[in-house]
């Protein structure tokens, strides 16, 4: 008696709790929720205690009640075939795309609302850039560690955030900070900064995120603009990636995870789009898993026809989907809104129910495709599988036909995963005894006993009751993204392939511990190269080359051959000609031929740089910037190769060249 009388009390007073919570953390705003769900943010919870018992209450709902269901599942795997195919339907869909950039600009960490990273500069090129030296270095003094977001180019300026949470102004031809601002928390501009040239309501100014919400700064003094929200500051959700301007709308992406539309010119909400599905009408989004579904890859837009681009990542925890049922709609997808008319014009997801955290982890690029004698307005996503995702932007229809190829778990739903034929995938991700390191019989010796006892194969499912040997979430394309030709239709775009080791915990099975597949001798236990700097002709759907990006010295010294290094930087290319690349465990910049991958300019930097190299023109002089700080991510994975800073170097060719 006694015992149901507290399990009675219990489901009441946790009850209690989750009514609570939903009015501390349900925006009611009938302007932009939909009416028939109710959405709860538990980012908007204030009361310590009552997030605690919040989480309890989740766990208790999802023990009870959302268990995890039988889809398909069969102990007869022939009666599904391997593969099922998604047919291309291309027609003419271009409408002229606007012209969204100046040959010097640079006013979007992406460099565009396009994310295109291509420069039209030419002042630097094949012939002249082994003339490159340093212009300036700046220290920031704030503190070391990785940055992740390109600077802008503002007039004179050039605008970061630093190692130290600060965003400052540099001088773009002295290196002479201007000015420095510092936000509300940790982490600004993340993922990105944006400046906006202002209209007949409103000034100028640059708009960034971090984990307080959203500034927006004068440009000429890092000042708060206090015309815009509560003296230049509004509250958000946690935001990290690179906000995007569509004429008076001013689009973030949220860890709600949402897609929040804010009127440019007060900081007022207009409506939201929400990424996750929820529980009968309930969303439920825990402190430790954030929902997934994260737009954090970042946003791209399509201008003229008023249309946002959104990549998305796994559902989380990363490696176990047991309280979390079903495709898991918006997660690993790239999801195309209509900002004008507050609707979903599709959603295309690489793979459903993800347990291998291989999330579309870069923004999406836009561009206009010539093939067929037809010209497509596309969509390109850039996935951790490897895969270059090539959609009709305006449909969401693919450009080749795709294949989709079923898991090889026979322990796992009958589930079929994106197997791309066209365009190539940069990286293979059906792991087998062939991808064991063959340089000398000693070493692939040494792999194939590393191998025993270990399950492997296409997207085997992870489990407490082995160890899973699979390319990791480090793998294939990183965050950082690529850089897109959009006159020769060529995607320049660097890949990992980085061998990993993955066991999730039996009593806590959202627990893992992810380990390493290395040699005795440190280095990955499979066949380089292990990290490499792509070109891909998108025409045709092949790539046209692959060289080895970053280079371990004491194994080219003993004849091995160029293996490659784990990468974390995207390719800037120009109409000079060159690719420009770093992001390699060596800390080098090097300047790449974007015919053929030749090696033509190479610099040590002081520390790694994991962000993109950035170009622009001031006095008639093409500068390169490269933030080399190192650290983050990297510096845990690798202490004795990586190292922290916060020095940002710009180059410039020597006069008369």
């Amino acid at each position: 008696m006694f015992i149901k009388f507290f399990l009675k009390l219990s489901i009441i007073f946790f009850s209690l709790f989750i009514i609570i919570g939903i009015f501390q953390a349900t925006d009611f705003d009938s302007t932009y929720i939909n009416r028939s769900n109710v959405q709860i943010d538990f980012n908007k919870i204030r009361t310590p205690f009552i997030k605690r018992n919040f989480l309890k209450a989740e766990s208790l709902i999802n023990q009870f009640f959302y268990k995890e269901k039988k889809l398909i599942k069969s102990n007869n795997k022939n009666q599904f075939p391997k593969y099922k195919y998604l047919y291309s339907n291309i027609k003419d869909s271009s409408s002229g795309d606007d012209k969204i950039l100046k040959a010097s600009e640079w006013y979007r960490s992406n460099q565009n609302n396009y994310s295109q990273r291509f420069s039209e500069l030419s002042l630097i090129n094949q012939k002249n850039v082994k003339n490159l030296k340093v212009a300036w270095i700046y220290n920031s003094n704030d503190g070391i560690g990785q940055i992740q977001s390109n600077p802008i180019i503002v007039e004179d300026k050039i605008i970061t955030p630093t190692p130290g949470h600060y965003v400052v102004a540099i001088n773009s031809k002295s290196g002479e900070e201007i000015w420095r601002f510092k936000s509300k928390s940790k982490f600004p501009a993340q993922r990105g900064l944006v400046y906006w040239e202002g209209n007949e309501k409103s000034n100028p100014g640059i708009f960034f995120s971090d984990q307080a919400g959203l500034y927006k700064l004068n440009a000429s003094n890092g000042v708060l603009d206090s015309s815009f929200g509560n003296k230049g500051f509004i509250k958000t959700n946690l935001s990290k990636t690179t906000p995007i301007i569509i004429n008076d709308n001013l689009i973030i992406s949220t860890f709600a995870p949402s897609i929040d539309i804010i009127d440019i010119n007060n900081g007022k909400t207009k409506w939201k789009f929400f990424l996750k599905k929820n529980y009968n009408g309930y969303y439920l989004n825990s402190s430790s898993r954030l929902g997934g579904c994260n737009p954090w890859g970042g946003i791209s837009a399509d201008t003229k026809n008023e249309i946002v681009y959104v990549s998305t990542g796994n559902a989380q925890p990363d490696y176990y989907g047991n309280k979390r049922l079903g495709n898991n709609e918006y997660c690993n997808s790239i999801i195309a809104l209509d900002i004008k008319n507050k609707k979903k014009i599709f959603d295309f997801q690489e793979i459903s129910h993800d347990v291998w955290n291989r999330d579309i982890a870069s923004p999406p690029i836009l561009g206009s495709l010539k093939i067929k004698n037809k010209t497509i307005n596309v969509v390109i996503g850039l996935s951790k599988t490897g895969n270059v995702i090539l959609l009709d932007r305006m449909n969401g229809n693919p450009i080749y036909n795709m294949r989709y190829r079923k898991s090889d778990d026979d322990n796992n739903f009958i589930k079929y995963f994106l197997d791309l034929e066209k365009p190539e995938p940069l990286e293979n991700f059906d792991f087998s005894e062939l991808d064991l390191i063959d340089i000398n019989s000693e070493l692939k010796k040494e792999a194939s006993d590393k191998i025993i006892g270990k399950k492997f194969g296409f997207y085997i499912k992870p489990n407490h009751n082995y160890d899973l040997l699979t390319w990791t979430g480090y793998g294939g394309i990183p965050w950082t993204g690529g850089s897109y030709d959009d006159m020769n239709d060529i995607l320049y775009v660097n890949s990992n392939k980085i061998p990993g080791i993955i066991r999730l915990n039996k009593s806590n099975p959202e627990k893992y511990k992810l380990s390493n597949f290395n040699l005795s001798n440190g280095y990955p236990a499979t066949k380089p190269p292990w990290g490499s700097l792509n070109a891909i002709d998108l025409r045709s759907g092949k790539i046209k080359w692959k060289v080895p990006l970053g280079e371990f010295e004491e194994l080219t010294k003993k004849g091995y051959p160029i293996t490659g290094t784990e990468n974390y930087a995207g390719a800037l290319g120009t109409r000079g000609n060159i690719i420009f690349a770093s992001g390699s465990l060596d800390k080098k910049i090097r300047a790449y031929s974007s015919e053929n991958g030749e090696v033509l300019w190479e610099y040590l930097l002081p520390n790694q740089s994991f962000v993109s190299p950035t170009t622009y023109i001031r006095d008639n002089e093409q500068y390169l910037v490269v933030v080399a700080t190192g650290g983050g991510v990297l510096k845990k994975k690798y202490p004795k190769l990586v190292s922290s800073g916060d020095t940002y170097i710009a180059f410039k060719l020597k006069k008369n060249d």
